[in-house]
């Protein structure tokens, strides 16, 4: 049953070249934000980022790294969509390690304050060998964005099957 959505942001939900987010971007998040679980929970939806891994990695430059952070994703205009931020968004640099490593999602799943396996959990990036790892190594779900699905407005559709098929 998949319970949480961790998204990456760069050129996954925000084009960076472009500097704005895809086109139909926002209209999926607003519509994935009404999306239940299959056990009629709200589906959890987060960023999981590999922003940046600060050294040395103490609590002020993991906190310094995280406003830096936020600062970029106002300039997206997504913040909305993943407050509170403080449990919805997490970097790397609060697990200690990069993505695809397990612990850098069970982190983003702790700090949103999900009871979920990985096996529960959806992750959408545009990144191959992130969604090889996390589907063939994790067991997570996985959606790349420009392979399984091209455009924003069809997320919505694909990302409700997998939950539908994941809560039989």
């Amino acid at each position: 049953m998949i319970k949480a959505l961790l998204l990456d942001l760069g050129d996954t939900l925000y084009d960076t070249a472009a500097k704005k987010p895809f086109p139909g971007v926002e209209d999926a998040l607003a519509r994935l934000k009404a999306l239940k679980a299959a056990n009629r929970k709200p589906l959890v939806m987060c960023l999981a980022s590999d922003y940046t891994m600060p050294e040395p990695r103490t609590p002020e430059a993991i906190a310094a790294a995280f406003v830096e952070y936020l600062g970029v994703l106002d300039g997206t205009h997504l913040r909305r969509f993943f407050e509170p931020v403080d449990e919805r968004v997490t970097l790397s640099t609060h697990a200690g390690v990069r993505k695809p490593a397990a612990k850098a999602f069970r982190t983003a799943l702790k700090r949103a304050g999900i009871r979920a396996t990985l096996r529960d959990t959806l992750f959408i990036t545009e990144n191959a060998e992130h969604i090889r790892v996390c589907r063939d190594e994790l067991h997570m779900k996985t959606l790349q964005f420009g392979l399984d699905f091209t455009s924003w407005s069809d997320a919505p559709k694909l990302i409700l099957q997998k939950i539908r098929a994941a809560g039989r």
